[in-house]
């Protein structure tokens, strides 16, 4: 028996213990997700809700009335955006006359020393909260469900231990678009799974941005967003400071849902590969990402082997305990609709990951937008060339409303997501 094909055995063996793994671990969060919100303490803890927004896409509005439509008591909306000539500044601005009752601001500007421009964002809007008890920070990209808020901080006020709490996240692509169906496959098959297993056999140590609510006392004590602002994985390192500091970090039941941007293959690529060099510098030996690579390991097999029965019957099993992880991952967590061609093309997005795993280990370059960035050893950004430049003014925006966000509330309806 070959070395390789001894490999490639070991690699079929835990990929499919983690096929198994996985799918054990999402049946108790699919329960978990269908039972009520756990009870509120007697005096439900002050809310700040921050979103830092950048550019308008298709879905932001419906993303961000989601937001402003879920039930619960105390709370308050913080958007920040870096200029004023930013479309996205509109859309929150053009929400209040829907929304009257809501208190909602916007923060135009950022710290203009944050290599992180998100987190510059976030620096800039905390000082305008109304003294919240817990501070619940999101992606721009992100819907909830009406009960998102209660789940969220129920589970964070559940246990005194925990500091914060995250949530992970389905996709629901926009388009029959390549680059957002492979995201979409990406994030609900390979994210996903890994979040909720990683809940069930070890304690968290890291935070998703997809939701970060954080008491207000432990983002003190670790420093605010200043400690975060020229990291790439900021909402890594928010969770792993925290975890530092003796805190616990649970993951809610609430099951966040994003709306993938990406377009093109080339997107699909760039933004994987950024993800994939993030990763490697919070965990710099991954071997534990490649091993569970099963089409490829069932690939490296049949040539080892030269296509003998044995491996093709062994790549058919591999194939088959993958199909159905990822048609469970689909269909009975994130409850969205299953199609032949998914399951096609998630075997593609499968051999896609598995090169840009390879080639995020050949350089330390990402594309960020239109920036261009280098990540350091210890997971710093340097700018290679830099986008626009950002404001620092926090003034209040002007109230008249871009033509494309005015257009964007008018047509979408207030419970559409």
């Amino acid at each position: 028996m070959s070395i390789i094909y001894s490999l490639a055995l070991a690699g079929i063996c835990i990929s499919i213990a983690y096929y198994a793994a996985t799918i054990a671990a999402a049946w108790k969060f699919r329960r978990r997700a269908a039972a009520p919100p756990r009870p509120l303490p007697k005096i439900a803890p002050r809310a700040a809700l921050l979103k830092p927004l950048h550019g308008i896409t298709d879905s932001l509005v419906d993303d961000i009335v989601s937001f402003l439509e879920v039930d619960y008591p105390r709370k308050e909306y913080l958007f920040g955006v870096s200029s004023y000539e930013d479309p996205a500044a509109q859309v929150p601005l053009a929400l209040k006359s829907r929304y009257q009752f809501a208190q909602i601001s916007l923060t135009v500007g950022g710290d203009p020393s944050a290599a992180n421009r998100k987190v510059g964002k976030l620096i800039a809007m905390v000082p305008r909260a109304t003294r919240p008890d817990v501070f619940v920070l999101s992606d721009a990209d992100i819907a909830v469900e009406p009960d998102y808020l209660r789940r969220v901080i129920g589970d964070l006020y559940a246990d005194d231990r925990l500091g914060l709490v995250t949530c992970a996240y389905r996709a629901r692509p926009p388009r029959p678009d390549l680059g957002a169906r492979l995201e979409a496959l990406y994030i609900n098959t390979d994210f996903m799974p890994m979040a909720i297993l990683a809940d069930s056999f070890e304690p968290l140590h890291y935070a998703f941005g997809a939701t970060i609510a954080i008491r207000r006392n432990v983002l003190e004590e670790i420093g605010g967003f200043q400690a975060v602002k020229d990291l790439l994985a900021d909402d890594f390192h928010l969770g792993n400071r925290a975890v530092q500091r003796g805190y616990k970090i649970g993951l809610s039941s609430a099951l966040v849902t994003i709306v993938p941007g990406e377009r093109t293959f080339a997107d699909f690529w760039h933004h994987q590969l950024r993800w994939a060099r993030t990763y490697k510098t919070v965990r710099p030996i991954s071997l534990g990402t490649i091993l569970t690579h099963g089409p490829f390991w069932a690939l490296v097999a049949m040539l080892a082997a030269g296509f003998g029965a044995g491996s093709i019957a062994l790549a058919a099993a591999v194939v088959a305990a993958r199909l159905a992880m990822g048609a469970m991952m689909i269909k009975g967590v994130a409850r969205l609709p299953l199609s032949l061609s998914d399951l096609g093309l998630l075997l593609v997005k499968d051999f896609c990951i598995t090169g840009i795993w390879f080639t995020s280990l050949l350089g330390n370059t990402v594309r960020w937008g239109d920036r261009l960035l280098r990540i350091t050893p210890d997971g710093r950004l340097e700018e290679l060339r830099p986008g626009p430049k950002v404001q620092s003014d926090t003034t209040p925006a002007p109230q008249s409303v871009h033509p494309i966000a005015s257009s964007a509330v008018s047509d979408a309806s207030p419970g559409s997501r």
